[in-house]
Parts: structure tokens; C-alpha cells; sequence
């Protein structure tokens, strides 16, 4: 029974061997896996860090576009009322200046009325003037005509 025993305790022992490398490629794999999850972990890290990295950059381009967009807004806020109160500027500077053009041609108009009134006034004393003298020359020339000549040339 020695010889049994000692089989079987031979057959045992390489079973448990046997066993023993099972687990030890088990536990190699586990490792393994374990190395590879470190691995992904640090990755998943690496990851995390670049999202936070990128939130905070979008998070600050954000907050740039929308200081920017109020910036904007203000721009044309104030661009629209410069806008306004150059042409509220410009329609008074051309009112007035219409003005000044409408009162310097009445002034024109004013002063060529009174030269046409002196004018017509000398023309028409000029024009009396000549039927007085047409007047006077017609009854001369009636009178030297009525006169008997040879009476004084006789």
C-alpha cells in the first residue's frame, strides 16, 4: 500500500502543481489585465485632464464671444445715436442753409425789383421827355409852316 499511497500522493501533488500553474497564468492574466486597466485609468485621466483643459477653454471663449457680443451691442448703440445726431446735425445745417440761400436770393430779388423800378421810372422820363420834344418840334414845324417866309426873306 506504500506504493499506492505514494502514487497517489504523487498524482496529487501533480494535480496541485498542476493547479498551481493554472492559477499562476490566471493570476498572470489577471495581472495582466490589472496592468492594462492602469494603463486605461491613466489614459482615462490623460482624457479627463484634456476635457477639463477644453472646458475651461470653451468656458472662456464663451465668456469672450458674449463680452465681445455685449461690446457689440454697446458699438452699435452708440454708432446709431452718432448716426442720429449727425443727421439731426446735417438736416439743421441744411435748413439753415436753405434759409440763408432762400433770404440772400429774396435780398437779390428785393434789390433787382428796386434797379427795374429806378429803370422803368428813368425810361419812362425819357420817353416823356420825347413826346415833349416830338410836341414841341411838331408845333414848330407847324408854326414855321404857317409863317409867311417870304416876307421876311422878301
Amino acid at each position: 500500500m506504500v506504493d499506492n499511497e505514494i502514487n497517489s500522493l504523487k498524482t496529487d501533488i501533480a494535480l496541485i502543481q498542476k493547479d498551481i500553474k493554472q492559477i499562476e497564468y490566471v493570476f498572470t492574466k489577471i495581472d495582466s489585465a490589472v496592468g492594462q486597466m492602469s494603463e486605461i485609468l491613466k489614459t482615462i485621466a490623460v482624457q479627463e485632464n484634456i476635457l477639463e483643459n477644453n472646458e475651461k477653454r470653451v468656458t472662456t471663449l464663451e465668456e469672450t464671444i458674449k463680452k465681445h457680443n455685449d461690446e457689440e451691442v454697446q458699438f452699435r448703440k452708440e454708432l446709431t445715436t452718432k448716426f442720429d445726431d449727425m443727421k439731426e446735425t446735417s438736416q439743421k445745417e441744411r435748413e439753415r442753409h436753405h434759409r440763408e440761400l432762400l433770404d440772400s436770393i429774396e435780398n437779390m430779388n428785393r434789390n433787382m425789383s428796386e434797379k427795374l423800378e429806378t429803370q422803368d421810372k428813368r425810361i419812362q422820363a425819357l420817353e416823356n421827355w420825347r413826346w415833349y420834344i416830338l410836341g414841341i418840334g411838331a408845333v414848330l414845324l407847324f408854326i414855321i409852316n404857317k409863317l409867311p417866309w417870304a416876307i421876311f426873306f422878301g
